[in-house]
């Protein structure tokens, strides 16, 4: 009998080999983490006995004992029996007999196992009766182990970290069944390695205004008008149908935005999570998640976290094992302080941190960040210059303009005035639309707005001119990456006005005075030609 009870003993432990298995590789730019070398481990001896067997048999463990780092055996079992993860399995198991009666049962890698072992793990190094001295240490892609048994191998690293403090490792540690010594224990960690991507919303409608539609890594969008970000963190499915993330008692990710001076925050929209071919949306009023926006105002940044991924989906069915996309969504807008014309500084990036580390104590519990991910919103200023006579003309003063969407000039594009800019109203609050003036030096500039076509009309020429006919302005950007590809000649536009009865020219990057010239030099060409030819016609 206990022969029987033995080896299913063995079964049982070889089922919780892989205690504290995740291991979840982070990487530094331009560099590969090594699963496995340059790796330091230590071996915490659990159990140990007789070894019996060969290589074609197998190897058989009899008269076990409790191990090297189990010196209070009354005080392992009290906290066996009192541990509530375990279900009470344990309560009446008072001796190394009684634990070997709840585990004859067990099968591979089940729920039991695996509680089982993370219970070791915290043992270890929580409780202060343990022995946390190590039988053994190596720095390799394994370990050689001198006696048989069963071991906590801890991978016990120290690793560089980045400008943050943040290491971009991970660490390992798991069970480990050891049956004859002296004997090298190969590492192979998991890879399970969460990423994280950043997208923008662009809502493109086709009027001119660039190669960006949907989401993407780049958007333009006009000053106060309110448009989406998208944080999306991939967390890959264990591998070989493993349990990886089971050996974790709570797997957190904590999303750590970082907004430009130009961009200001406005609401979570949503939290979503997609696994195994199901959507679970986290009601906004959910404790399974917070929002942190306490740093907004300081260092514009703000964080989601989700304290426990494992447990924030209400649905039997749902197993991170099976892998999981997170997608938080929220709604900001470009203000005035925004760098216009192609610039790059309105950029938006974000960090993910995820659990790192398997094991209990607060000394190696950690998060460790991923590369970021950044994205660029773009706006567009438009410098209008009202002048008399000529491109180099007298500033006028006093001119009245409205800014519209259509050719037709029904819809208006409202504008308020800061300063010395015009900037779109769009969803600002407390701002009085007003028509542009063009002031002492002729200027009237107007700040913050989206790619695409718009029509300049003077409402109110200066006394003494006449009205100078709509203006058409198309501004046309094209996306790559950081950069945008933007005419800088369509941004700067001279209107110009003749006295009252001639002619009044509208000139848009220097372009439209060329063209009249051209035209009316032509016709004056055409004129002369007709001339000769009557006179010719005349004369025979």
């Amino acid at each position: 009998m206990m022969k029987k009870v033995i080896k299913k003993l063995l079964a049982a432990l070889l089922a919780v080999a892989m205690v504290c298995a995740m291991a979840i590789p982070a990487f530094a730019d331009n560099t590969k983490e090594d699963l496995g070398l340059n790796h330091c481990y230590a071996a915490f001896q659990i159990f140990t006995g007789d070894v019996t067997g060969d290589d074609i048999d197998g190897f058989k463990i009899s008269h076990v004992k409790w191990g090297k780092n189990i010196p209070d055996d009354e005080g392992f079992l009290a906290k066996l029996r009192a541990d509530l993860t375990l279900n009470s399995k344990f309560a009446n198991a008072d001796s190394l007999q009684k634990v070997l009666d709840v585990m004859k049962d067990w099968t591979t890698s089940d729920d039991n196992s695996i509680a089982f072992a993370r219970f070791v793990c915290n043992y270890i190094y929580t409780d202060p009766n343990a022995n946390r001295v190590p039988v053994k240490t190596d720095h390799t892609n394994g370990i050689e182990l001198d006696e048989p048994g069963y071991y906590l191998i801890v991978d016990t690293s120290s690793f560089s970290s980045d400008a943050y403090g943040d290491s971009y490792h991970a660490y390992n540690s798991f069970l480990l069944k050891v049956t004859k010594g002296p004997y090298h224990v190969q590492i192979t960690p998991k890879v399970v390695k969460p990423t994280v991507e950043k997208k923008v919303y662009d809502n493109d409608d086709g009027s001119s205004s660039g190669d960006n539609n949907g989401w993407g890594s780049s958007a333009d969008h006009a000053i106060n008008e309110e448009f989406q970000f998208q944080l999306i963190a991939t967390l890959p499915e264990s591998e070989n149908n493993g349990r990886a993330y089971d050996y974790y008692n709570k797997y957190t990710v904590r999303f750590n935005d970082t907004l430009s001076n130009g961009i200001t925050y406005d609401r979570l929209d949503s939290v979503v999570i997609n696994s195994n071919g199901h959507t679970y949306d986290i009601p906004k009023d959910s404790p399974k998640y917070n929002v942190d926006v306490s740093h907004l105002e300081s260092d514009h940044s703000f964080v989601v976290s989700i304290p426990d991924v494992k447990t924030c989906v209400e649905d039997s069915g749902f197993n991170l094992n099976n892998g999981a996309t997170i997608t938080v969504t929220y709604t900001a807008h470009l203000n005035e302080n925004a760098a216009v014309n192609g610039s790059a500084e309105n950029k938006n990036s974000v960090r993910l941190q995820y659990s790192n580390n398997p094991r209990p104590d607060g000394e190696y519990w950690g998060y460790t960040p991923t590369p970021e991910s950044e994205v660029y919103v773009y706006t567009y200023q438009l410098n209008n210059t009202k002048r008399a006579e000529t491109e180099n003309g007298t500033p006028l003063p006093g001119a009245v303009f409205q800014l519209y969407s259509d050719a037709d000039c029904k819809n208006e594009v409202k504008l308020y005035q800061d300063g010395e800019f015009y900037y779109p109203i769009k969803n600002a609050t407390g701002k009085e639309a007003v028509e542009m003036k063009s002031a002492a030096n002729g200027q009237f500039n107007v700040k913050g707005l989206d790619a695409g076509t718009y029509y300049l009309r003077e409402t109110t020429p200066p006394a003494g001119y006449s009205a100078c006919p709509d203006t058409t302005i198309v501004i046309s950007a094209t996306h790559d990456g950081n950069r945008v590809n933007l005419e800088s000649s369509k941004l700067y536009t001279t209107i110009i006005n003749n006295k009252a009865g001639g002619i009044t020219l509208p000139s848009t990057g220097g372009i439209g005075t060329t063209l009249f010239y051209v035209v009316g030099g032509g016709l004056m060409v055409a004129a002369i030609v007709l001339l000769v030819t009557k006179k010719r016609m005349e004369n025979k």
